[in-house]
């Protein structure tokens, strides 16, 4: 077959028209210029173009895949919830777009997304290195489906290595002591204590309001949330369906939170009544942690939670009423953590036997 021969342009350079998938208002197919200083370079463009358009790809596609990031996060995850679009936020903005953002989305291969997930594997869990993994794929097999891309380069990416992801624990009884120790007195001890005796989470407890709390429960039905990282910002509705619930108000925990004196709005809120900022929720969290259990202690704001579930499988409640209290969407959280505590009763019954004289 013999070679084109191409045109020259006003520039000097070696030209051909060739056609695009995209058509214009007229309904005629748009045309589009492939350049190049020689002849034998223009073949291999035009092969290229040729090979792209024949597997159904857009050759015209020019998207970094910061640019497609912003597109695929618009048109496809626009519609979920506040903390799933936050999840892709943070996992693009913080592992991907520093290593591939600005590099073509034509030019990623599967390397340097494996790469991304190495580079992950050295600091963090497992579960992180998989949600990475997650993300990379659903960006790319978009753009696949899109036609922007023959292939995805991040289908068939490994997960490995990892840290091990820290183990959630309840709390000893010495640990609980102190921690019940503390909260009198203390200017974040009315927040130590509802996460203590109602098992809320982080964002629950800091919108639980006077109006909330009853006679002998409370209801929670909102949360407050951190989307830009510190400002807060209210939702009437908790993190799940499950989270609507009402929590009955042990008898003990009347000696750590007055009832009777609490405002109509905000429980935990600044002096002009708004809302703590994320910076200010984590300085008190810290500093009534490390007077109750010390500085080097690895219990969290979640560990109460866990630690709330095993108090409540001690008392003897049932596993379904223990997962309505505690607002699991998924009955296996649940399980886990009652998996957790026969365990721990197993081991001590053991250690019972092995003392046996």
């Amino acid at each position: 077959m013999p070679k084109a021969r191409y045109e020259k342009d006003e520039k000097g350079l070696y030209y051909v028209c060739v056609p695009t998938n995209e058509f214009r208002k007229d309904g005629y197919r748009k045309y589009k210029r492939l350049r190049a200083k020689t002849q034998t370079e223009l073949d291999k463009k035009l092969q290229e173009y040729q090979e792209l358009m024949s597997a159904g790809v857009n050759p015209g596609c020019k998207y970094t895949v910061n640019q497609w990031y912003d597109l695929w996060f618009e048109q496809y995850k626009g519609a979920c919830a506040e903390s799933t679009r936050n999840f892709y936020a943070s996992i693009y903005k913080v592992h991907i777009a520093p290593a591939i953002g600005n590099v073509q989305l034509t030019d990623v291969l599967e390397v340097h997304a494996q790469g991304i997930l190495a580079a992950v594997a050295k600091d963090h869990a497992k579960k992180t290195v998989k949600d990475v993994r997650c993300v990379l794929y659903s960006l790319f097999q978009t753009a696949m489906r899109n036609r922007l891309i023959r292939f995805n380069p991040c289908a068939d990416l490994a997960v490995v290595g990892g840290k091990r992801a820290k183990e959630r624990r309840a709390l000893s009884p010495e640990e609980r002591e102190a921690y019940l120790s503390a909260i009198p007195g203390d200017p974040f001890g009315t927040f130590a204590a509802l996460i203590y005796f109602f098992g809320l989470r982080r964002g629950e407890a800091l919108a639980l309001t006077g109006a909330d709390v009853h006679r002998d429960y409370i209801t929670v039905n909102k949360q407050i949330t951190f989307p830009s990282n510190n400002a807060p910002v209210p939702k009437l509705m908790p993190k799940t369906d499950a989270g609507v619930r009402e929590i009955p108000i042990p008898e003990k925990a009347r000696q750590y939170i007055d009832f009777d004196s609490l405002p109509d709005g905000l429980i935990i809120r600044n002096e002009d009544g708004s809302p703590l900022s994320y910076s200010q929720v984590i300085d008190r969290w810290n500093s009534f942690l490390k007077k109750a259990l010390g500085e080097h202690s690895d219990v969290t704001i979640h560990s109460l939670r866990h630690d709330y579930c095993t108090r409540l499988f001690e008392a003897g409640v049932d596993l379904l009423d223990v997962r309505s209290y505690a607002g699991h969407s998924d009955v296996n959280t649940t399980l886990k953590i009652y998996t957790h505590y026969t365990e721990t009763l197993k081991r001590k019954a053991a250690q019972k036997v092995f003392a046996l004289g």
